[in-house]
């Protein structure tokens, strides 16, 4: 699909030019110009003939790798205009970032002689900005057709293969057209009324329309994109991971902690406070067993875990240690002690006493 060029004087209107400071609506108003009907070739030139004319350089070289704003400011000076105070530091800044980029030593780089292929960002930057330019085109014939044919942004985006990854862009710029458009719809500054003065409001609601169409087309290649996507693959976890940072007594006098990975899928776990001399058990939510996040023990049945203090552990915890499922069942019951309910937490004094798989 081949632009038409003469449809951006019908569009936009001639080259605009000032001998005078520009306001901030008209800077902005410029600049849209110029992001509409030129591209970064042009803002470089722009650029460049501004250093030739006002410090005798040429910065081809280096100019290209600034935004192009910096390049249309140039053209806007060169033709007579003038930007306010703040907006001057901010350009005058950028004249001595490039002087200074200019004086910097050329560094030759070769890569086995092979050309340097450009990295992802710039692909989904170049196919952006082909989208781009292929809805400016369809913009341009729907203005040429007096608003009579029937454009369809979604078929040249499904042509040009665009991703979920290459909406912003196409977003971003589509958007700011249409704040613009939809800005002028309303707006009682004589400038901005002048800049648009060549369509009617009808126009004008169309134009706002098909940058609609084309913003609901980009959030349907989305929605594409999330349906077909794969759901992320969370990498499980061993159980010598999951217990690494669990805090634990190794050994307490006899009693030696069982090995702590055990815990992962236990469907209960003795732990003994040798220094509140508390026996507690953990039972399982279910059958999935029991797990560690952190230094905490979940997936553990609240009402069901519970622990006591000992007044003879000396005499309970071989019991316990020996004891076999059936004992196990009314191990803390028989225990003439206040229960208390046990938060999943366990600190350097607790035993792991006895783990039932």
């Amino acid at each position: 699909m081949v632009r038409t060029i003469d449809s951006n004087v019908v569009m936009y209107g001639h080259e605009p030019k000032f001998d005078r400071e520009l306001s901030k609506i008209e800077l902005m108003s410029t600049l849209n110009w110029y992001t509409q009907n030129k591209d970064t070739k042009d803002a470089v030139k722009y650029a460049n003939d501004y250093f030739k004319k006002n410090h005798k350089l040429n910065v081809d070289s280096v100019v290209k790798n600034y935004p192009t704003t910096f390049g249309f400011v140039c053209r806007i000076l060169n033709n007579g205009g003038s930007i306010n105070e703040k907006e001057l530091i901010w350009f005058n800044e950028t004249i001595v970032k490039i002087k200074e980029d200019l004086d910097k030593p050329k560094i030759d780089v070769v890569v086995d002689d092979k050309p340097v292929q450009p990295n992802i960002q710039d692909r989904i930057r170049e196919k952006a900005s082909e989208c781009i330019g292929e809805l400016e085109g369809l913009l341009d014939e729907y203005i040429l057709s007096k608003f009579t044919s029937n454009p369809k942004p979604y078929g040249i985006m499904h042509t040009l293969n665009i991703k979920g990854v290459h909406t912003n862009r196409i977003l971003e710029h589509w958007k700011r057209i249409r704040s613009d458009y939809d800005n002028a719809l309303t707006s009682e500054d004589e400038i901005i009324k002048e800049g648009y003065s060549n369509f009617s409001k009808t126009e004008i609601k169309k134009i706002v329309g098909f940058c609609d169409s084309i913003i609901t087309d980009c959030m349907k290649v989305v929605d594409e994109a999330n349906k077909t996507r794969k759901p992320r693959q969370r990498k499980q976890k061993s159980p010598e991971q999951l217990v690494s940072k669990l805090k634990y007594l190794d050994k307490h006098e006899e009693l030696i902690s069982e090995n702590p990975k055990d815990i992962i899928g236990a469907l209960q776990l003795w732990v003994y406070n040798t220094k509140s001399r508390k026996l507690g058990c953990y039972n399982a939510d279910d059958a999935s067993g029991l797990s560690v996040k952190g230094s905490s023990i979940i997936s553990f049945n609240e009402s069901k875990s519970t622990q006591k203090k000992l007044r003879k552990p000396e005499v309970t915890l071989p019991e316990v240690l020996k004891g076999g499922k059936v004992y196990l069942r009314t191990a803390l019951d028989d225990i003439k002690a206040v229960a208390a309910t046990l938060n999943g937490r366990l600190n350097t004094d607790t035993i792991l006493l006895r783990i039932i798989k």
